[in-house]
C-alpha cells in the first residue's frame, strides 16, 4: 500500500484511472476506496492503538463482509472506554446508576475521549503518516471543525474530483459502542484486487465488528426512526439504513442475526444506557413489536434522500420501493 500511496501523482492517476475503467466505477472513487484502505492499514498496524480501536458501521459492511455495494467514504470507529479508564465505578453500564450519576459518566466519558482524539490518536496517527507520505502540505490531518469527533484526513488527490466525493476520509470515533462480538479480517483496496502484483502487503488486518450486531445496530435505528416525532426533520443521510438492513435481510447475514435474538436485547440494553431516549421506545425493540419500515409521514423524505445516495451505489442501485417490501418482509418475519 505504501509503494502507491508514494507513487507520483501520475502514475497514481493512471492507476486510479484503469482500476475504475475495469471495475466500472469513478476514478475518484477508486481512489478514495484506497486511500481509505490505506488509513485501515495505519490505524490497525499502530502499536498505539492495539486493542483499542474496533472497525464498524457501513464501510465495514462493504469492505469486511462485502454485503452492501455502497460506497461510504466514512470509516466508523469504536474507541474502547475501559481503555481511557472507564471501567469499574464508573462504567456507566454498572447495574443501580442514578440516571444524574449515569449521565455524568457518560458526559466525562464524552470529554476524556474527545481530549484522546486531539491528543494522543491524532499525534500517533499523524506521526505515522508524515513517516510514510512526508511533511504535511499535500496531505494534512485535523479535528473536523465543530466536530471533535471527527478526524479529517486529506489525501493527496490524484484522480479528477467529483462534487459528491470529496477528497478526504473522514474517521468517525466514538466510546458509545459495544466491543461484542467483533473479529479479525482481511480486506482489499479496489487496487489490490485488479492488481494484486502492484501491492505491497495487499491484505490489510483489521478487527471489525461482526455483522450480525451491525444487524440488530440498523434495525433498531430504524425502529425508533418510526417513533420519532413526525415534528423532528429527518436526520441527514439516513435512507442509507435502511439500504444497509435491506442489503442484509438478502444475505446470509440475516439468518445468522435471527438465530441470535439475544444479541439483539443486548444492543437494546445498550442503547437504553448510552442513547437514552424515551420516544425511541427501544422497550418495544423485540420479535413481537420491532417496526422497520418508516412512517408513512416520513416516505417522500427518506426515497429523496435515497435518490440523493444513489451515486453512491455501484450498479443498479434497488428501487426504493423494493427496498421497502424487503424490510416488509424482514419485519413480518422477526415478529412472527
Amino acid at each position: 500500500m505504501n509503494k502507491i500511496a508514494t507513487m507520483s501523482r501520475a502514475d497514481r492517476q493512471a492507476l486510479f484511472a484503469e482500476t475504475a475503467n475495469r471495475m466500472g466505477v469513478t476514478d475518484t472513487i477508486a481512489e478514495k476506496d484506497f486511500w481509505v484502505c490505506w488509513v485501515l492499514q495505519q490505524l490497525f498496524t499502530l502499536e498505539a492503538f492495539r486493542d483499542r480501536l474496533l472497525f464498524k458501521g457501513g464501510t465495514s459492511l462493504s469492505k469486511v463482509f462485502g454485503v452492501i455495494r455502497r460506497f461510504s467514504e466514512d470509516i466508523d470507529l469504536a474507541v474502547d472506554f475501559a481503555a481511557l479508564g472507564f471501567t469499574g465505578d464508573s462504567d456507566p453500564r454498572q447495574a443501580g446508576l442514578s440516571r444524574t450519576k449515569r449521565e455524568a459518566i457518560l458526559g466525562e466519558m464524552l470529554t476524556v475521549c474527545r481530549a484522546y482524539i486531539g491528543t494522543e490518536f491524532i499525534d500517533a496517527l499523524r506521526a505515522r503518516c508524515s513517516d510514510v507520505l512526508g511533511p504535511e502540505g499535500e496531505w494534512t490531518l485535523s479535528v473536523e471543525p465543530g466536530m471533535p469527533d471527527n478526524v479529517l484526513f486529506r489525501y493527496p488527490a490524484a484522480a479528477a474530483t467529483h462534487d459528491y466525493i470529496a477528497g478526504r476520509v473522514v474517521l468517525e470515533l466514538g466510546t458509545h459502542a459495544e466491543f461484542v462480538p467483533h473479529g479479525s479480517f482481511t480486506i482489499r483496496s479496489f487496487v489490490a484486487d485488479q492488481f494484486p502484483d502492484l501491492v505491497d502487503e495487499p491484505d490489510i488486518r483489521v478487527e471489525a465488528l461482526l455483522a450480525k450486531r451491525t444487524f440488530w445496530e440498523k434495525a433498531t435505528i430504524l425502529h425508533a426512526e418510526f417513533y420519532r416525532s413526525p415534528e423532528k426533520p429527518l436526520p441527514p443521510r439516513y435512507s442509507r439504513h435502511y439500504y444497509d438492513l435491506a442489503m442484509m435481510a438478502n444475505s446470509d447475514i440475516r439468518d445468522e442475526a435471527l438465530s441470535d435474538m439475544g444479541l439483539l436485547a443486548d444492543v437494546v440494553r445498550h442503547k437504553q444506557v448510552f442513547y437514552a431516549a424515551t420516544w425511541a421506545r427501544y422497550d418495544l425493540a423485540q420479535a413481537g413489536s420491532l417496526r422497520l419500515l418508516p412512517a408513512e409521514s416520513r416516505r417522500d423524505a427518506l426515497k429523496q434522500d435515497y435518490r440523493q445516495m444513489m451515486p453512491m451505489i455501484f450498479g443498479d442501485a434497488p428501487a426504493f420501493e423494493a427496498i421497502l417490501r424487503t424490510l416488509a418482509a424482514l419485519e413480518e418475519l422477526i415478529n412472527r
